[in-house]
């Protein structure tokens, strides 16, 4: 069972250590109901009585607890922000210490990180334009560094660079392509 003293003792282990602390499994779960948990006192107390001291004590209890487990979540937060940076770069692996919902979390992570750097690093190896040759053409070495032996009537996708030059000389004709 989770306490606000649990709380802030997790909170100053994660504020000292730059990998991800011990905090079991169930972590986020314990903390979610021990806050429940004391929204269910405060409301307890404001029936009974509303001016009562004990009501500010619970009240400023939960808003301190509130307060402590979301800086525990946004420091964990970085951190797997950061180790899922550093495995897509080439780094270690999944991190230690990771709870059930962070484990998602991390994986979807480098999942999310992997595809976009994907896209944007391969993005410029898909461009191409499609051309019908017009005329034979000796053989040459495009911008791609590709060997080129084309032949009238080919039809064939090149780098934009190669296919402008020939489409400049009149030795291509461009073909539109819809997919």
């Amino acid at each position: 069972m989770l306490s606000y003293s649990k709380l802030r003792n997790i909170e100053q282990r994660e504020k000292a250590s730059s990998f991800l602390t011990d905090i079991g499994p169930d972590f986020y779960k314990q903390a979610i109901q021990h806050i429940k948990e004391l929204e269910e006192r405060v409301e307890e107390e404001k029936i009974k009585n509303p001016a009562s001291k004990k009501l500010v004590l619970l009240a400023d209890e939960l808003r301190n607890t509130k307060r402590v487990w979301e800086n525990i979540f946004e420091r964990r937060e970085k951190k797997i922000v950061l180790a899922a940076l550093s495995a897509v770069r080439g780094g270690k692996a999944i991190p230690e210490n990771l709870t059930r919902e962070e484990k998602v979390f991390y994986e979807a992570l480098v999942s999310l990180l992997k595809e976009h750097r994907k896209r944007i690093f391969e993005s410029q190896e898909k461009e191409f334009v499609i051309v019908r040759i017009t005329k034979d053409i000796p053989q040459f070495v495009g911008s791609d560094m590709k060997k080129y032996s084309l032949k009238k009537e080919d039809v064939i996708s090149l780098p934009p660079d190669v296919a402008k030059v020939l489409l400049a000389r009149g030795a291509a004709e461009a073909i539109k392509a819809d997919f």
